[in-house]
């Protein structure tokens, strides 16, 4: 049957992973159509399902799938949405790869919580010193959960020294917000003047020294303090992450807490590094974070 397929389309064909922008950039109720009619696909597996897909294709340049099975009328909508190459997949896929698929599109679903629990304590990740705005999603964060949930003041200090948090009068999620510990960012002029320094590369050596102790202790171990106490990272992919993000990201794959990824400014699944994928628990795209986050309240 592959063989076949190879032959009537000349191309190769892909796995789930291949095709996971294509899945995601359909808009969400169509991804949640195709999630549910390959979940009576599942359900329905019998190798009658599958033995007469041969028969149901013929094809002008692009394969047309005879409604005779689940799987034929599957096809037959949603290909209007995807390209041959991912309804190649689809033809072809088998149960586990099904399967595979149904999970993806579950992940990729604002609506659903299956597997996801109420965040007691929920990190602000993302890109910051390459970000063009770094404060204002955090901020619309803040404003969206309301300040009886935010870690502030002697709060934060307590925690960004010391490591512990109370949750004494606050709101879960609590929200830690690193924007608001790097104080040294805009609080201490030297830091700002070796910083400008540093992205222009003219840190002397003796400046480059002193650089690095204060991201060592003024952002690095604040930021580290705060990734201990949550439990899940809401990371903005915005095009600006750094090792910072990244590092932040496998932390949270460590201690199994659950990461968020909200794609921004474009950003598809294959611009994040594959060592962070199997680590994701739910990716949304632009304003889909707002009714995800609404399931917290």
């Amino acid at each position: 049957m592959k063989k076949l397929i190879k032959k009537i389309l000349k191309e190769e064909v892909v796995g789930v992973s291949d095709i996971q922008d294509e899945l995601l950039l359909m808009p969400l109720d169509v991804r949640q159509k195709l999630r549910d009619d390959l979940t009576d696909v599942v359900e329905l597996n019998s190798e009658e399902e599958y033995s007469s897909i041969e028969e149901q294709i013929s094809y002008k340049g692009i394969p047309e799938i005879k409604a005779k099975t689940t799987v034929g009328k599957l096809l037959k909508w949603v290909k209007r949405y995807i390209t041959d190459k991912a309804t190649n997949f689809l033809i072809n896929a088998s149960m586990d790869e099904i399967k595979g698929t149904i999970d993806i599109l579950d992940v990729m679903d604002p609506t659903s919580t299956t597997g996801i629990f109420k965040p007691k304590a929920m990190y602000l990740g993302g890109g910051i010193d390459f970000a063009k705005d770094a404060v204002s999603w955090r901020s619309k964060v803040e404003d969206f959960y309301g300040s009886n949930h935010v870690v502030e003041g002697e709060r934060l200090l307590e925690l960004i020294t010391n490591g512990t948090l109370s949750y004494e009068g606050l709101s879960t999620p609590a929200l830690l917000n690193p924007m608001r510990a790097e104080t040294v960012r805009k609080e201490d002029f030297e830091f700002q003047d070796l910083f400008k320094k540093w992205k222009s590369d003219n840190l002397s050596p003796e400046e480059f020294q002193i650089f690095q102790e204060r991201i060592r202790e003024q952002i690095v171990h604040q930021d580290l303090y705060m990734l201990q106490v949550c439990d899940t990272n809401l990371i903005n992919f915005d095009g600006s992450a750094g090792a910072g993000t990244f590092g932040e990201a496998q932390i949270s794959a460590l201690k199994n807490q659950q990461v968020f990824l909200w794609l921004t400014n474009g950003m598809k699944l294959s611009n994040v590094s594959p060592w962070l994928l199997p680590s994701v628990t739910k990716v949304l795209i632009e304003d889909e974070l707002w009714p995800f986050l609404g399931n917290f309240k």
